[in-house]
């Protein structure tokens, strides 16, 4: 599948939505993590005779929802995904946008919050390595 590449105002049309499925994804990580530490506590209650849980019965309700949790996350992150972007982290709600700056492959960089796209990184680096956006008004960077 050929990679979408984003202008600015493109990936900025997008934020509004973003910002909603990005708080989702955050509420439901916490969430999966809450189901996944009841069933863990469940477990440790311990086994009957047979081998089944004791709470067997909690933990079938408490897996049935992790697993409700899981797949709508993964279905979230498919939509983001579906529109070109890519999530690179649900808590500090990173998504990058391909684009191409100054002539050069890079990733728009935003993060839930902020009003609009300002940062970009390069292609292998990440969060740390981003910089702000160069005014769309100034000249293409000159490489030495």
């Amino acid at each position: 599948m050929p990679v979408r590449v984003f202008t600015v105002a493109e990936a900025n049309r997008l934020v509004p939505s973003l910002n909603e499925t990005m708080q989702r994804l955050r509420d439901l990580q916490t969430d999966a993590r809450e189901k996944y530490e009841e069933m863990r506590r469940i477990r440790q209650v311990g086994y009957r005779t047979d081998g089944n849980l004791i709470m067997l019965a909690d933990y079938q309700r408490a897996k049935r929802d992790f697993d409700d949790l899981v797949a709508e996350a993964n279905r979230r992150l498919g939509e983001v995904h579906e529109m070109g972007c890519r999530v690179t982290d649900v808590e500090l709600g990173l998504v990058d946008f391909p684009a191409r700056v100054d002539s050069h492959d890079v990733y728009l960089c935003w993060q839930m919050g902020e009003a609009e796209v300002a940062y970009y990184h390069g292609l292998r680096e990440g969060y740390g390595g981003r910089r702000p956006l160069p005014p769309a008004d100034a000249p293409p960077a000159v490489k030495p």
